[in-house]
């Protein structure tokens, strides 16, 4: 940025606008997730974005205003599936979409400052804030992690993805930026210079993505094949069978399709356990609903917590546990199912008050609950209201009757010696989430990750490729095999490599039976020890960047007054 912004009006689609090419870079990134999913454009869609980070000038006037509405497209084409809840959330598409999309000025920037006042190679500063502002991403107004360029290789490089067992997720969309830059630069030559020159130049500006790639492709297939052959090796520990229901969401309350459910959930379970007998005399271990499928609530009482006689039906305490031991009974096998929580306990006068929480529960073969798991990251506007604690009449404006609360810590369950970690939804799609379940009790480690989910809310759309895209990753990161029950799909196995070994129909009815293996030696990866350290190094790196622009800035406006 050595000269202040064009202040002359160009048109937005003109060849030398800051529009055009910012708004073809959305659009081909767009391309590479679902539902088109070409992910080979991931390393080339940057390359709009990036050009505006080498002009002198950015042209037209507010140019950032330009490149915002370009982020907006993209964030609305990408994650367009948020509408098909409920009519309301065109609204909230619109209002996450406009947030998400001032990433995308902020990027230019702050790349804008390191290259022009800092003097740093593109390759260099382009992925480093690309890399600070996904990290804020996945953290700020409770964190998004879909979308992340990450996610578009594990159908195309998948050896690529195993980086992120050191650096997370966050590594490998470094790289997709790195490359991309490279490609950028190679398009700055001068077309007069000689051939020789030219191809010496091009090889030059490649060398970085080429190392950069070769490093993080070399690494990727040792580390790819060492996880794919030891849990190929190992044995089986137990058969899961994951059981995907076929009912479409609503916001309706309605007795008989509460109990439609149930009935749903029962037949494939039994068929489930059928099946595993035909394919090999073995039966079912342990039985995967999905979040929310067991349509009875769970109901505690805080201890020592006397409720006034009459106040509640003893039913409403027992009915639950009745119905999971029920299906113990029938089907011979433990459970662990997403249901709703509702916690009574005394508020600060002393008198009965309740929590609700979005949870999941383990039962034994032997009809005992070995423990809950109540849900820590939840949806805004799908399971709260941001502000609605203060104003409780904005639950007046949405579907939602009222939010349910944050769990307050991970679950490590320990079922038959297999420690098993629960997450619930779009957990999945927050790093540091995942991350922490695994390392919160310093002396027990789970050995496989399992996932709750109700995605029938989204028709079928891509918003399940992108959920299960999360999923990999985090079994990559953790070096744990993954097991997803999704109502509505995609339900999945997914190894520590990050190979998705079995996948469900979307919108169908159906189960899916795993037999479970777990390898010898299952130890902490160094992401998983070591957290987002790569990430926040680049989060630092695009402060010191922003600080030297808004300085340099405010020095020279003096002058230009």
């Amino acid at each position: 940025m050595n000269a202040p912004e064009e202040s002359s009006s160009k048109a937005w689609f003109a060849a030398d606008s800051t529009f055009l090419p910012a708004l073809i870079s959305s659009v081909v990134c767009w391309f590479a997730f679902p539902p088109v999913g070409a992910s080979w454009l991931a390393w080339i869609a940057p390359i709009g974005w990036l050009t505006l980070v080498l002009r002198p000038t950015l042209a037209g006037s507010r140019p950032y205003r330009k490149l915002w509405l370009a982020g907006f497209v993209f964030w609305v084409l990408a994650v367009h599936w948020i509408r098909l809840p409920h009519p309301a959330n065109h609204l909230a598409l619109t209002a996450l979409a406009g947030y998400l999309g001032c990433y995308l000025p902020v990027f230019i920037a702050i790349a804008r400052v390191g290259v022009h006042r800092l003097r740093l190679p593109l390759w260099l500063v382009a992925p480093i804030a690309w890399t600070g502002l996904d990290w804020l991403r996945h953290h700020l107004m409770t964190g998004f992690g879909f979308g992340s360029l990450a996610h578009t290789q594990i159908n195309f490089f998948l050896e690529i993805t195993q980086i992120s067992d050191l650096v997370g997720e966050y590594g490998v969309s470094f790289l997709v930026i790195l490359v991309a830059s490279c490609f950028t630069k190679i398009q700055s030559y001068d077309p007069l210079i000689h051939l020789r020159s030219r191809l010496r130049f091009t090889l030059f500006q490649l060398l970085p993505g080429f190392l950069a790639f070769g490093a993080a492709l070399s690494y990727g297939m040792i580390n790819f094949q060492g996880k794919y052959a030891s849990y190929n090796r190992a044995q089986d520990v137990m058969r899961v069978a994951l059981i995907q229901g076929h009912t479409l969401a609503d916001w309706k309350s309605d007795l008989a399709k509460q109990q439609q459910i149930m009935q749903q959930y029962m037949q494939l379970s039994l068929d489930a356990g059928n099946a595993a007998i035909e394919k090999d005399g073995r039966k079912v271990d342990l039985y995967v609903w999905p979040e929310t499928s067991f349509r009875q609530t769970l109901a505690t009482v805080e201890p020592g917590l006397q409720l006034p006689a009459g106040m509640v039906d003893p039913s409403y305490f027992t009915a639950a546990p009745n119905d999971l031991a029920e299906f113990v009974r029938q089907t011979d096998a433990a459970i662990l199912a997403g249901i709703d929580r509702v916690h009574i306990y005394p508020n600060d006068h002393g008198h009965p008050d309740f929590k609700a929480y979005n949870s999941s529960v383990l039962m034994d073969a032997q009809q005992q609950i070995l423990g809950t798991y109540d849900k820590m990251h939840r949806v805004p506007f799908g399971e709260y209201i941001p502000f609605a604690d203060w104003f409780p009449m904005l639950y007046q404006l949405t579907p939602l009757t009222g939010g349910v609360q944050a769990g307050k810590q991970p679950t490590i369950f320990d079922f038959d010696g297999v420690q098993i970690a629960p997450n619930i939804c779009y957990e999945t799609c927050v790093p540091h989430l995942i991350r922490q379940q695994v390392i919160f009790d310093k002396s027990t480690a789970p050995d496989v990750l399992i996932s709750l989910t109700n995605n029938s809310w989204y028709w079928g759309s891509s918003e399940l490729d992108m959920h299960l895209a999360c999923g990999v990753f985090r079994a990559v990161e953790t070096g744990r095999p993954l097991l997803i029950a999704a109502n509505g799909g995609l339900s999945a196995h997914i190894d520590p490599s990050g190979e998705v070994r079995q996948v469900t129909n979307r919108q169908s009815a159906e189960y899916l039976l795993v037999d479970l293996k777990l390898p010898a030696k299952t130890r902490l990866t160094f992401y998983t020890r070591y957290g987002d350290w790569f990430a926040i190094l680049c989060v630092v790196c695009c402060v010191v960047l922003a600080i030297v622009g808004w300085t340099k800035r405010h020095k020279e406006l003096p002058s230009s007054t």
